[in-house]
């Protein structure tokens, strides 16, 4: 029997949390044999008995969450899992300096170990100014400037969407660049009616496609046209190496998606989609330290822009989000298990990659979806539906 710490107002789900106990490894009981519900709200004169029913060492997994007290700003967590099965927390005070240097560290070893950057290698990053491209573009400098690729040239891309130009971020992306000494290319909003042969604007069709019975698909369109705006630009000046900033919890969050719904995702962190290869530096580094390491190389806190209105559909991928992040916080570095394990047993979906017709893009057919190809990509298709191609 243990005591656990409980506050004025708790449930009983609340307090079996506050204890790194998951309420679905209990049943509860007020007196001898009263059982009550997760949302329960402790009485202060009752007497309550949470009841194991799963079998396992509740308290040993309990004492790997125990911390000491630290003063540092950041503590990084690290579960380690022996050969034998033994597990142990691995805890390491940083302040923002030895932050900035363990963030290096790993993207440098996420570089060397995955071949992602070989000397002379030219890349395209997508550059939007915010805290994932913006420290993605410091690290990849940092990493040339160090000798390790000396004549790495990286070309940095910025989208020019709707309210760019009056954003303070866009302004931060050029100053970041020249600051490191990127090229930067501004990338016109009107590339991308080119692209997809679109008879009005990208963020006009978006804001359209918020009003229909497709609005879930609004994000995903996003996505998709700044991507292939990104390969577009690339093929202009014969580049096919692409990097994107994301981090450890989108990468998560989206094998989480891939997981559930049965859609294969090429490995993590170097990828191929056609005849481009993409490569994802920030696979092991999640958003806090990524944070972090901004706040100190850039001297100031980033600002968190307002999203979108289309990044909060569809809900379930905020979801993925909202998993991705607890999965972090229980099993620090469960990257490094799920994303080697996965490069080694994913598919060869080479072969299965078709072109579009419309945007030239490259499309894998997924096995989960028994459709015969149309010669359009899904994002395509949609266009095509609410007629904002231009077939002439």
């Amino acid at each position: 029997m243990h005591s656990l710490i409980t506050q004025p107002g708790d449930t009983v789900a609340a307090a079996l949390l506050r204890n790194a106990i998951p309420p679905t490894s209990t049943v509860t009981y007020r007196g001898d044999d009263e059982i009550v519900p997760d949302n329960h709200v402790l009485d202060p004169n009752s007497t309550y008995v949470a009841r194991l029913i799963e079998g396992y060492d509740i308290v040993g997994i309990r004492r790997l969450y125990q911390t000491q007290d630290s003063s540092a700003a950041y503590v990084h967590r690290r579960l380690g899992v022996a050969p034998t099965g033994a597990l142990r927390m691995e805890s390491t005070p940083l302040d923002l300096e030895g932050a900035e240097a363990h963030v290096e560290g790993v993207v440098r070893d996420t570089i060397a170990e995955f071949g992602l950057l070989e000397s002379g290698d030219q890349v395209v990053l997508g550059l939007s100014g915010g805290v994932d491209s913006g420290s993605l573009l410091m690290l990849l400098a940092a990493y040339r400037d160090s000798g390790a690729v000396p004549d790495l040239n990286i070309h940095a891309a910025t989208f020019q969407d709707f309210d760019s130009k009056w954003s303070e971020t866009f302004d931060f992306a050029r100053g970041l660049a020249q600051r490191h000494g990127v090229d930067h290319h501004v990338i016109e909003a009107g590339y991308a009616e080119k692209v997809f042969h679109l008879n009005r604007p990208m963020a006009q069709i978006l804001m359209h496609l918020m009003e229909t019975e497709d609005a879930h698909l609004a994000m995903y369109a996003d996505h998709h046209s700044t991507r292939r705006v990104l390969e577009a630009y690339g093929d202009e000046i014969g580049v096919q190496k692409i990097a994107l900033g994301l981090h450890t919890t989108d990468l998560l969050a989206g094998m989480l998606n891939s997981f559930t719904t049965g859609f294969d995702v090429g490995p993590i962190p170097r990828r191929q989609v056609g005849p481009y290869t993409y490569i994802l530096p920030l696979a092991f580094t999640p958003k806090r330290e990524l944070h972090l390491y901004y706040s100190r190389r850039t001297g100031h806190r980033p600002k968190q822009t307002t999203p979108n209105q289309w990044e909060f559909n569809p809900t379930d991928r905020n979801f993925y989000y909202y998993l991705a992040d607890q999965i972090q916080w229980y099993w620090p570095g469960i990257e490094h298990w799920m994303f080697t394990a996965h490069a080694r047993n994913a598919v060869d979906m080479s072969a299965r990659y078709r072109e579009c017709e419309n945007c030239g893009g490259s499309v894998v057919q997924q096995p989960a979806v028994a459709v015969e190809w149309s010669g359009l990509c899904d994002v395509c298709q949609l266009l095509d539906k609410h007629g904002w191609i231009d077939h002439s």
